[in-house]
């Protein structure tokens, strides 16, 4: 005897509802790199202080920095940060952050963190009010990053996390970081390089990375 419509409904959720979802990410990585964008005003006390890492590290993956009391605005310096698998659902890491007199997530997420990550995606990750934020309290501070993709290719272990800034095209970035633009396409099929804000990952193999005006590590 056939199950009726319902009971074959029934049975075909039941057979959905058994089988498991495959994660977007299984586990992280221990190393990757954030890149960034030194603003007027900010030295390596205060960097090392929102990306919770020494200043020794910060030195280790940058070519020598004369004044790390006084750094020169506009460079780009190198992070490393371990990259995470939230959730089963995405790569990132998630920073602490304890707020002042003054703060809001927008000034977090564009000056403090150098649109490492966005207004947005620091207010998801948090349970205070946009407007409404005690002062004194740590907040969550998600950068999104990147593992190694050997299906895209094995030549490249390791990513950098990379805001685009107003003025840069696929070309420039691409001569920039010493990558031809194929390679950049290849890890970020989907990225508006000209878009002038917004991450894009850089790979590298560690070893011998290139940016212009940080030299060669």
């Amino acid at each position: 005897m056939f199950p009726s419509k319902l009971g074959l409904f029934a049975i075909i959720i039941s057979i959905f509802l058994c089988v498991p979802v495959e994660p977007k990410c299984s586990k992280g990585c221990d190393l990757a790199l954030a890149s960034y964008y030194v603003w007027a005003g900010v030295n390596l006390t205060f960097m090392s202080e929102v990306m919770s890492d020494s200043i020794s590290d910060f030195l280790s993956y940058n070519p020598p920095i004369p004044d790390q009391d006084s750094l020169q605005a506009d460079m780009r310096i190198n992070i490393p940060f371990p990259c995470d698998c939230i959730n089963g659902d995405f790569f990132a890491h998630v920073f602490k952050y304890r707020m002042r007199v003054g703060d809001t997530y927008e000034k977090v997420a564009g000056t403090y963190y150098a649109n490492l990550t966005t207004t947005e995606w620091v207010q998801k990750f948090n349970s205070y009010d946009l407007n409404r934020i005690p002062d004194g309290v740590q907040i969550n501070v998600t950068v999104n990053c990147s593992c190694r993709d050997s299906s895209v290719s094995k030549d490249y272990g390791l990513f950098v996390t990379y805001p685009l800034r107003p003025g840069q095209t696929l070309d420039s970035v691409a001569t920039e970081t010493n990558l031809t633009t194929a390679v950049l396409k290849s890890y970020n099929p989907n990225a508006n390089f000209s878009a002038g804000s917004g991450l894009v990952y850089i790979p590298t193999k560690g070893e011998g990375f290139v940016l212009v005006g940080m030299g060669k590590f």
